[in-house]
């Protein structure tokens, strides 16, 4: 009974370890598997090794009597041999070889054999792809053999509906030249080709053939019409002359593409209403429209009434009524190198857009596109963390109308690229301009790390410029400060660097711009006349408040500073009720034309101008922070006393006592 024990016992440890040694073998299998799906041999033939991994029996069958198996079965793993015969052709033979498994899906190994002759063999030669996509699925892979080195010569682009003969121009459905003129911009460059490197084979021991997967990506189609792409595979070489599968010379082997024509979006409220959802989808935005209800209940939506004052007084047409007026995305996810979705101009009543947060747009670069620029009602437009570097170049059209622009936390490098387009020039009713986190990096503190590319740590950090005399963008700053009816101006979080423009500064700009020097009577309203015309609140200065401005001989001193009456001080931005320029990289002195200002209490400078970068060091090493400041405990005495004025409009040695009663007593005034 002991040895039968003993003899037991090694029985189920050597199942064991037989067990075990088979589970090694065939660790992580499931089904068949094979090491090898595409085969390209020359036309002498030879051997192929294909490694066959499985857990249970499999079958090779082959599809051509030119290609042997061997073995042509198995149990778990195996290594086959595949003889392949020579060739007599001058073209190309393809078969296939498929490995199966009871129960599971079949493996195929497509075997290409080249003849003779100069070939370039293209998988599937036609290739069909919808209108949009998602951006990871805006590509497809090409598979190509050949035997001879090839290059991508030309690509011809097309409508299918455009006519080229009489009797098609009577089929329904062909393009007019109307039709053709207004899409012709969607026409071509819609295929990014592969780079050459990307089209190179290694066609060693002579004319030996080779497979590759070559990459094409695709841009979305916004028209109307399938589009079409005949891309032209020539040889390197010019004396490499081509055969086709019939042995006939040939110039080159064409891939056509064919595009699926965009959905008609027609100019009423049902196109604005798909125009939003193209976009929508295109933007990649996590917000969703809900379709089954009204577009008038659409969340982030509103819609023009017959009651709205710009349709009474005539400034939009009745047909506008029902349409789009405003629609804001938001948590949006545009690759690197996309534009906003063309979609946006069948908005054509569009008052209000605002695209906001763009996934990772610091290190993407996103353009705005042209199709924006013909929107001639646009007045208020907000392009949040998009990741714009630079503006359309016919960005200057929507100056006509706009009185709102932010383009905050964006990857532009320069204060010009901005200015040179958006001044008070091309946009007169322009009132508030935002440039707010233009960073593209966020824990830079020291400016002495950025490179002569603008970069830090081999990337764009984003709008670093030096504002000091004598630096190029000093006059894209002077431009902002001599912009009479901007009402707000935000430059907070930049890599803003230098010093504030002098008062002597400032007036040689403003005489250069053709501008008052100074305040003038035509600045201030009275109480009476804002009574009568309240508008007047946004382009003139109550009188009452801030008369000091008109005087000359009422002096006041700002600290040690040298005194200074109202006709001494700039009239820089005289209008603006917020100036931002906080969290930058600013140094020296706080100029008399800032700390004068008549809004400038309005500012709130301890925080949003006074405070600049927390541990900041400037392009020199320096230290950044304004030299004549206490940012804790800064004293407004000069500014607007130390007491209730009471009634008093004048104070001497204060500019503006009757602030203290708003600023101080707040209790008592408005």
């Amino acid at each position: 009974m002991k040895y039968f024990s003993k003899i037991t016992l090694g029985l189920i440890l050597c199942a064991g370890f037989v067990s075990s040694c088979k589970d090694d073998d065939e660790v992580g299998i499931d089904g068949i598997t094979i090491d090898k799906e595409e085969i390209t041999i020359g036309a002498e033939g030879g051997t192929e090794k294909i490694a066959v991994s499985s857990n249970d029996q499999w079958v090779a069958r082959v599809s051509q009597p030119w290609i042997a198996v061997s073995p042509a079965n198995g149990l778990g793993s195996a290594v086959c041999d595949l003889a392949i015969d020579s060739t007599l052709t001058n073209v190309a033979r393809t078969a296939q070889v498929r490995f199966t498994m009871d129960g599971r899906e079949p493996r195929l190994v497509t075997v290409t054999q080249f003849g003779f002759g100069k070939q370039i063999l293209v998988r599937e030669p036609e290739v069909k792809i919808p209108s949009s996509d998602v951006y990871k699925d805006r590509h497809f892979e090409s598979t190509i053999s050949t035997n001879v080195n090839f290059k991508i010569g030309s690509v011809d682009y097309s409508f299918a509906e455009e006519a080229t003969s009489e009797s098609y121009l009577r089929m329904e459905g062909s393009m007019t030249d109307e039709e053709k003129k207004e899409v012709e911009g969607e026409r071509s460059n819609w295929v990014t080709l592969p780079k050459d490197k990307d089209l190179e084979v290694n066609l060693d021991r002579g004319a030996r053939p080779r497979t590759l997967k070559v990459d094409f990506r695709w841009g979305m189609n916004v028209a109307p019409y399938t589009r079409v792409a005949k891309i032209h595979l020539i040889p390197v070489n010019s004396d490499d002359q081509l055969v086709d599968d019939n042995g006939n010379k040939i110039d080159a082997v064409v891939l056509t593409v064919t595009q699926e024509a965009a959905m008609r979006i027609e100019d009423n409220r049902a196109g604005d209403s798909l125009a939003i959802i193209t976009i929508n989808n295109k933007l990649q935005s996590m917000m969703s429209f809900d379709t089954s209800e009204s577009m008038m209940n659409w969340d982030f939506v509103t819609l023009w009434e017959a009651t709205d004052k710009e349709i009474k007084d005539g400034e939009l047409p009745e047909e506008a009524v029902g349409r789009v007026r405003s629609v804001h995305f938001a948590m949006i996810d545009l690759q690197d190198g996309e534009t906003l979705p063309k979609e946006i101009r069948h908005l054509k009543y569009l008052e209000s857009f605002a695209v906001m947060s763009n996934a990772n747009r610091q290190i993407r670069t996103i353009h705005l596109g042209e199709e924006i620029c013909e929107l001639e009602y646009l007045k208020d437009l907000k392009m949040f963390s998009f990741g714009m570097n630079d503006l359309p170049k016919n960005f200057v059209k929507l100056g006509k109308k706009m009185v709102s622009l932010d383009l905050s936390s964006n990857n532009f490098q320069k204060l010009s690229v901005i200015t040179d387009v958006v001044n008070e020039e091309n946009f007169p009713h322009l009132r508030s301009l935002s440039l707010t986190g233009c960073r593209a990096t966020e824990t830079l503190k020291d400016l002495t790390q950025i490179d002569g590319n603008n970069q830090y740590n081999g990337k764009d950090v984003g709008l670093h410029v030096n504002i000091s005399q004598g630096q190029p963008e000093r006059a894209a700053f002077l431009k902002l400060l001599t912009w009479d009816k901007l009402n707000a101006l935000f430059l907070s979080y930049n890599f803003l660097e230098g010093e504030l423009p002098t008062d002597a500064e400032v007036k040689s700009a403003l005489a250069a711009a053709r501008k008052p020097l100074t305040y003038q009577h035509d600045d201030f309203f009275t109480k009476e006349e804002l009574t009568a015309t309240p508008s007047l609140f946004l382009d003139k200065i109550s009188k009452d408040t801030c008369q000091w401005l008109l005087t000359g001989d009422n002096q006041v001193t700002y600290q040690k500073q040298s005194p200074v009456t109202g006709q001494d001080i700039p009239r820089v931005l005289p209008f603006a009720r917020t100036v931002h320029i906080n969290l930058n990289f600013l140094t020296g002195a706080i100029p008399n034309w800032l700390l004068f200002h008549p809004y400038f209490v309005y500012w709130y400078p301890e925080t949003m101008v006074f405070n600049q970068q927390e541990g900041g060091i400037n392009s020199e090493g320096k230290a950044v922070g304004f030299s004549n400041v206490d940012v804790v405990n800064y004293d407004y005495s000069y500014y607007y006393g130390d007491k209730d004025p009471e009634a008093s409009q004048v104070v001497k040695g204060v500019a503006y006592p009757l602030y203290y009663r708003k600023f101080v007593l707040s209790g008592t005034t408005d």
